[in-house]
């Protein structure tokens, strides 16, 4: 069909028609313009796990003592306090082991010539590749920072009537958001009874193909057959556990703050006694598990907020890290508004005491200021967590901050540029990727396209909470993520 247009002597317009005459021929001689970059429409990356600290460790294991108890060897009766004084002091040695996580990037000697300028392409195909494969790993790592090793990210939740499954037939399934943001098209995910239960015993296993909000069209694997997937069933990253059901990702927060069955009943005790890391919490569950509190309906989130800041601040923490979903941030910020008793302002600035949208707010408890209440929309919502920065950190064999810093300050908005990874200071060599000690390359693999090299970005290592009792963990009663209404048996921890 002859395209018509106004290139050339305008005047030439058929009067009949209204077009002009067809300017095909010179539309041969103009270019396509193309606007150089590319841009990264990715979710954001976690403020906490960027800002906590960074320890570069070493060895099979890692092992650190806390002391938990001071003992009743006390009293005014000399006689009676020293029959105790050989049990005055109580310690426990926790050991912590390294999880893992990798993220392998491939590319060929055909991309890498195809992609050399821009003329090319719009950036060097390895580095849009490595680019995607960091961000997975601090995605993922995030996801592992608020589970316990097992990849969990959420829970089945269809108003009773869950999910049924059958072998390549897509399936719409509905994820919380924070659930959603960590994880992609493509990612591999398994559907199991327990957080604790095996992949090789999962109820069912499927594959991401879209995502569209909070709604996630899934492609169920091999072997599903009318499978049920009920509500409660948990959610979790495949290739989370070993072959005898053991976690392989770096232990989260979850597992040092835990909340399982609300911290009540058989289930609990059970589960508190059960060593963790070498360690029985039960003797003093506050001290070696965190402090935990359960909102009321009576109350506001602020106020369940100011309950746990309490009990941490007995303990003696500096609680200067308290962190929340962006949707229970937003209710908590709107209660602030109107609430002058706990919260206010913490310097002579002129601004109003909390905004909605502000990354931070200053709450004043006592003599104790909170500067920094984080947002971090990979936090579960419903739950939250006060924490002691000097207590709370990531041991690593690998070089953490490399890869987890994204060039944004703080918890600022704004993404990295996905250009970030196209040369990384080797503009003479640019398909050679910076290579550090998170990233091995294993050189000369075969392809259709001829020889490749395989990139992997690895990181080992655990996330620590050396003093669990300056830290805290607490449940919102109504636990509504937002407009996302969920009964209490979604937050991560509780089935």
């Amino acid at each position: 069909m002859a395209v018509y247009n106004n290139i050339g002597d305008g005047s030439q317009i058929n009067p009949v028609t209204g077009n002009g005459p067809d300017y095909s021929a010179l539309e041969a001689i103009l270019k396509v313009w193309y606007k150089d970059g590319v841009e990264n429409l990715l979710f954001r990356n976690s403020p906490v796990v960027k800002s906590i600290g960074k320890t570069r460790v070493e060895g099979k294991q890692q092992n650190f003592a806390a002391l938990y108890a001071r003992g009743g060897a006390v009293a005014g009766n000399y006689l009676l306090a020293k029959t105790k004084a050989a049990t005055n002091a109580r310690n426990a040695e926790f050991t912590v082991k390294q999880g893992q996580i990798f993220a392998p990037v491939s590319y060929n000697v055909k991309e890498v010539q195809a992609s050399m300028t821009r003329r090319g392409a719009y950036m060097k195909i390895a580095g849009n590749k490595f680019f995607a494969g960091t961000e997975s790993l601090r995605k993922t790592l995030a996801a592992a920072f608020y589970g316990s090793g097992f990849g969990e990210i959420g829970v089945i939740e269809n108003g009773g009537s869950g999910y049924t499954f059958t072998a390549a037939t897509p399936v719409d399934i509905t994820l919380t958001s924070d659930a959603v943001m960590k994880i992609d098209i493509d990612s591999e995910l398994v559907f199991k009874a327990t957080v604790s239960t095996a992949e090789t015993s999962a109820i069912a296993t499927a594959t991401v193909s879209a995502i569209n909000g909070n709604t996630v069209t899934v492609i169920p694997g091999a072997g599903a057959s009318s499978t049920s997937i009920p509500d409660g069933t948990i959610i979790a990253l495949a290739g989370s556990t070993d072959a005898s059901g053991n976690p392989v990702l770096p232990m989260g927060i979850d597992g040092w703050l835990p909340v399982k069955a609300l911290r009540t009943g058989a289930t609990w005790a059970s589960y508190i006694s059960t060593a963790f890391c070498g360690v029985n919490r039960s003797v003093n569950a506050d001290a070696l598990a965190g402090n935990f509190v359960l909102g009321t309906s009576t109350e506001k989130k602020v106020d369940t907020v100011q309950r746990l800041l309490m009990a941490c601040r007995r303990r003696g923490s500096e609680a200067d890290l308290i962190v929340m979903n962006d949707n229970d941030w937003l209710a908590v910020a709107a209660e602030i508004q109107a609430d002058n008793t706990y919260f206010t302002q913490t310097s002579t600035k002129s601004k109003r005491k909390a905004n909605v949208g502000l990354d931070s707010i200053s709450a004043s408890f006592s003599t104790n200021f909170i500067d920094n209440i984080v947002d971090d929309p990979y936090c579960p919502a419903g739950k939250f967590y006060i924490l002691d920065k000097s207590a709370v950190e990531y041991w690593s064999m690998t070089n953490a901050d490399t890869f987890l810093n994204d060039g944004i300050a703080g918890n600022n908005p704004g993404k990295q540029d996905v250009e970030s990874a196209d040369n990384k200071g080797k503009e003479n060599d640019p398909y050679k990727l910076l290579v550090d000690d998170y990233i091995t390359i294993q050189p000369g693999e075969g392809t259709f396209d001829g020889p490749s090299n395989m990139v992997t970005l690895q990181t080992y290592g655990a996330f620590v909470v050396t003093n669990a009792s300056v830290c805290g963990v607490g449940i919102f009663y109504d636990a509504t993520r937002a407009a996302e209404t969920v009964p209490y048996s979604s937050i991560l921890g509780v089935v």
